[in-house]
């Protein structure tokens, strides 16, 4: 071949790659957006690796991609938490100037049992101190001056595990429908320590005030969102932050924290399944105690004293795994299954300055912060035997965490949620032979650690300046996707269970472990994530998106004058899911004769305000510790 002609045939060649790459790039995305606008397959291509520049600090963050959404993984805001940092709090981290970061893949979940939770989550099996990290998810093509609303999850678990890289929490579906309805977000979840790792008591830790770390990492990473979050088009300003149960309650525990004194680094809040009264105990000594425990179990305590810098010390010497694995089998044989209550945030005149509902009524809190807050309809069902079957046995189920109970209390409780009006509830025919006992159980545990904390936090945050009336939403979930995982481990009584509004509020549009991924399940998740966007967006849940009714807020009819007493005589919240929802209802001390709707009717049946107004009493909060 004539050297001219094949110099023109390289030319050419190399016009055509260049034109195939700036016209099959829009039109690959086309054929991406429109195929996952209809559940369409896609066959991924080899694409490049997503990345990130810090310009200021000369910093690169190496992420992956799935589909259309870009993910960055394993990305430390703080040190190693192990030797000097171990019960410590976080040493904020930054990668020195010109570092290439690897956040293909997630890395290490903080020190907790390691194998298998449920189906649907992962199986935990990489634990490290070095893993003070989040993760951040973004639609595909988002530019570094997007300047992005930012949605900052906070995982539940109990402070006994979890991750913020558990396959439950996936955002992609939530990120993708944010961008379709053109309200586009970026996410990031976090992982804290748990369990002693996080939060550890002594008389040493509380003179160095190395206490609640694991509440301190939350705010460390909030603060690293703040300052770091616009590297990947965030805007640091716009800050939802999201937390499921006790990641929700942790919210109210910032909101309370120094006493309200020192603010908070985010704007809104959307708390699932957990406020301040859920952090029970709070003055007690059971944490320090169970930490004095442990160290006499490794052999730690030096001259008889537990809570000395001597003792400290040893413990920080300690391999993470021997102290790991004596903690969360201490844990789990005193909190059966999880360990949740053995360790957890404490009162430490730093933090946490008091009990959490006291602050709250003293308006010791952040004020102006519109706030989303809820319950799950059978959020108490893990905390009921399926054996249960006596009024002794329905007062067990609650005893190991609520353990100064009066008799007085117990029997006022079991007089408010009367055994007849569970027994409608009994479904031989698919649960087996189980009590309506078990039922007036997981109620009860509902109302003591979610729903009335939800609405005691709600009231006082409004009751004492926290937000006006109008800013400040309810809501009860309904539907679960997880029915036919229960029936498969034995559980169908569960039903709607505690996590069952995860899948929906994220959108989790793969849910895993056989869960329900039926179309109708999809749309609803759909919508569900349509809402949290719409807050996340407007400050509100509703007004910009097709309903076919409004959402209230929670207080919407409530007076000055009632403003002024003790507790609402009526609550409205969102009815979500199920067989009355969505729908908006509002329930009253004194259900009327005739309700307005079914949706109603059922909502009274659980009589919450009678019920809630004795659990957020001042006597029933001080045997409760919280």
């Amino acid at each position: 071949m004539a050297p001219n002609i094949h110099i023109a045939l390289i030319g050419i060649s190399a016009l055509c790659t260049t034109l195939l790459a700036v016209l099959w790039e829009p039109a690959y995305q086309f054929i991406l957006d429109t195929s996952v606008a209809y559940g369409i397959p896609v066959i991924p291509r080899l694409i490049k690796n997503p990345i990130a520049i810090d310009v200021a600090r000369d910093i690169q963050y190496i992420g992956s991609r799935s589909a259309d959404i870009e993910h960055f993984h394993n990305i430390f805001y703080a040190e190693d938490t192990s030797g000097k940092n171990r019960f410590a709090p976080p040493v904020p981290l930054l990668p020195i100037t010109g570092s290439v970061i690897d956040a293909i893949k997630p890395g290490a979940w903080c020190p907790q049992a390691t194998g298998d939770i449920f189906p649907f989550t992962s199986k935990i099996v990489n634990i490290s101190e070095n893993c003070l990290s989040l993760r951040v998810a973004r639609s595909y093509g988002t530019k570094p001056d997007a300047k992005l609303l930012v949605v900052v999850w906070i995982h539940g678990g109990g402070h006994a595990l979890g991750s913020g890289s558990d396959i439950l929490y996936e955002p992609d579906g939530l990120v993708r429908q944010a961008k379709i309805d053109n309200n586009p977000l970026i996410f990031v979840s976090i992982n804290y320590r748990l369990g002693l790792f996080g939060f550890a008591t002594s008389k040493a830790l509380l003179g160095a005030r190395h206490t609640n770390v694991g509440l301190r990492d939350q705010r460390a990473a909030l603060d690293w969102v703040r300052e770091n979050i616009e590297i990947f088009g965030g805007d640091p300003k716009k800050v939802t932050v999201m937390g499921q149960s006790v990641g929700g309650s942790d919210i109210s525990l910032h909101l309370t924290s120094f006493g309200g004194k020192r603010g908070v680094p985010f704007q809104q809040a959307i708390m699932m399944s957990g406020a301040s009264g859920l952090n029970f105990n709070t003055k007690s000594d059971l944490v320090a105690n169970n930490t004095a425990a442990i160290a006499e179990n490794v052999g730690c305590v030096k001259n008889g004293d537990s809570q000395s810098m001597e003792t400290l010390g040893c413990l920080r010497d300690v391999p993470f795994e021997v102290l790991t694995n004596i903690s969360t089998a201490m844990s789990r044989a005193a909190r059966p299954p999880f360990g949740e209550g053995f360790f957890y945030p404490t009162y430490d005149n730093d933090y946490v300055l008091d009990r959490p509902t006291e602050l709250m009524r003293a308006g010791r809190f952040v004020k102006g912060i519109p706030i989303i807050a809820s319950w799950v309809t059978n959020d108490g069902a893990w905390y009921a035997s399926p054996a249960t079957a006596t009024d002794e046995d329905v007062l067990a189920t609650f005893a190991p965490w609520l353990f100064g109970y009066s008799e007085s209390t117990k029997a006022k409780l079991l007089k408010l949620y009367p055994l007849d009006d569970f027994k409608t509830m009994v479904r031989p025919e698919y649960d087996g032979p189980i009590s309506p006992q078990y039922y007036r159980a997981a109620q009860i545990n509902r109302d003591l650690w979610f729903t009335c904390p939800v609405i005691d936090f709600a009231w006082q945050y409004v009751k004492h300046g926290g937000k006006q009336t109008s800013n400040v939403w309810l809501y009860e979930h309904n539907s679960t996707r997880f029915t036919p995982v229960f029936e498969t481990i034995g559980v169908p009584m569960w039903r709607v269970s505690h996590l069952s509004d995860i899948p929906y509020a994220l959108n989790n549009q793969q849910l895993s472990g056989g869960a329900d991924n039926s179309a109708m399940q999809l749309e609803l998740s759909k919508k569900f994530s349509r809402r949290v966007a719409q807050f996340v967006t407007f400050g509100k849940p509703d007004g910009a998106i097709e309903d076919t009714e409004a959402w209230p807020p929670a207080f919407a009819s409530v007076t000055g004058e009632e403003l002024r007493g003790e507790y609402p005589s009526s609550i409205s919240f969102k009815l979500t899911g199920g067989p009355f929802g969505p729908r908006s209802v509002t329930v009253s001390k004194i259900p009327p004769k005739e309700t307005s709707s079914q949706a109603e009717e059922a909502a009274n049946w659980e009589k919450i305000i009678r019920r809630c107004e004795f659990i957020n009493s001042p006597t029933v909060r001080l045997e409760s510790g919280v």
